[in-house]
């Protein structure tokens, strides 16, 4: 019997097995897609439209279409930020062309500078807060490129309240896309624990200073709390599963020792995440890079539900132990294709056959939503990305 996309989603990330499983292209910035992958990829469809939209300027992905939604029978759509990154505004918009002379639309305040070598700046609030060198397809984060050895004092470092404004184009979204849609709905929260500078002052700071390092969370916590409740007021039950991101893993392993993750980071995750699950009906999405095999274990006691992007190429990840260690505990939303080998490299052969392979694994007794490992990059074909979501219509039909 066929399900709406909702109802879909629903059941498998409750570990009941759909009538196929669930696709999503697009609903994070976790899940998305190049801007000018997707632009080809539209084309290849027959799709027309205005140049498509640039909704994360820092790794320049696409804002996915509905007539894209439709066309590849995609399950799920974002409830998105009116403030991304980098201060960028999703309500007004400006023509743009990237390198290779693709027509685009950037956020209406987005306004680089060039630089003599061909590079792009960006300014926020007279700050420099992004770069894009000449061979890179991303506006890179100043902030992780900053080392100090001086802390600044815990009470100093801005930590910002939801705004009325950000809050009332959220529910907007939410309320709107729950009436005209059938989607499954994801919710951009927009923060996490994170850091007050780069991965090197906290990587220092956690070593050297784990006091500073807590008394940072104790306050970053609380902030979280307020923000999480201005939140549930304004979307309610309209959102089906909130996401959160947070880097913990390498290609090679973790970046910090299991145990310090777990005595140091999540007792406070934690704290958020019963929150989540005491005052809402949301599904805790939680999107950590690497091979992070160690806490997994630690995530699921934390109170997250769904795992993210699954990077099966990372130490430790291996397909068939995640589900057999953890498949009945939480839902694997991601893992469905290799995205720095196999989707921009590989034949349509060896796609189809990984994403077979891939729903054997992940998708017997629900649990599994797919998509590739983390963002379609700019070098992948509309000839390798069809095959891949063919594959998945193929062999994604209950029972496997």
């Amino acid at each position: 019997m066929s399900m709406s996309p909702r109802e879909r989603v629903l059941a498998a990330i409750n570990h009941q097995e759909p009538d196929r499983v669930p696709l999503d292209l697009g609903s994070t910035r976790v899940t998305g897609i190049d801007v000018g992958a997707y632009a080809r990829l539209r084309d290849r469809l027959g799709i027309e439209g205005k140049p498509p939209k640039v909704m994360d300027v820092w790794q320049m992905l696409a804002w996915v279409e509905q007539p894209v939604i439709e066309a590849l029978e995609v399950d799920v759509l974002p409830v998105p930020r009116l403030v991304q990154d980098f201060g960028m505004r999703m309500d007004s918009w400006r023509p743009w062309r990237l390198e290779d002379g693709t027509p685009v639309q950037m956020p209406g305040n987005f306004d680089p500078v060039a630089e003599e070598d061909g590079g792009l700046c960006l300014y926020f609030g007279g700050e420099l807060v992004a770069k894009k060198a000449p061979s890179s397809p991303y506006f890179d984060r100043m902030l992780d490129l900053r080392l100090s050895y001086i802390l600044p004092p815990v009470e100093t470092i801005p930590l910002p309240v939801l705004s009325d404004e950000e809050l009332e184009w959220r529910r907007r979204w939410a309320e709107t896309l729950r009436a005209e849609t059938d989607k499954a709905l994801l919710g951009d929260f927009g923060f996490n624990l994170g850091r007050w500078g780069s991965y090197p002052e906290w990587f220092y700071a956690i070593a050297a200073d784990p006091d500073y390092v807590l008394a940072w969370y104790e306050r970053k916590i609380e902030v979280l709390l307020t923000n999480v409740e201005l939140y549930a007021q304004a979307v309610g039950d309209n959102v089906d599963v909130i996401w959160l991101m947070e880097d913990f893993g390498t290609q090679r392993g973790m970046m910090i020792s299991p145990q310090m993750f777990k005595e140091m980071v999540a007792p406070y995750y934690k704290r958020l995440f019963d929150w989540i699950h005491q005052n809402t009906s949301w599904k805790v999405f939680f999107h950590s890079c690497g091979g992070i095999y160690p806490i997994i274990g630690t995530l699921i006691d934390c109170g997250v539900d769904i795992l993210n992007p699954v990077q099966t190429t990372a130490a430790g990840m291996e397909p068939e132990k995640l589900k057999a260690e953890f498949g009945d505990q939480i839902a694997f939303w991601g893992g469905g294709l290799d995205t720095q080998a196999t989707l921009p490299f590989g034949s349509g052969e060896e796609i189809r056959a990984q994403v077979k392979e891939r729903m054997q694994i992940f998708g017997p007794g629900g649990g599994f939503v797919f998509n590739p490992i983390h963002n379609v990059q700019t070098d992948v074909s509309p000839d390798n990305l069809l095959a891949m979501y063919e594959a998945v219509h193929e062999y994604g039909r209950y029972p496997l």
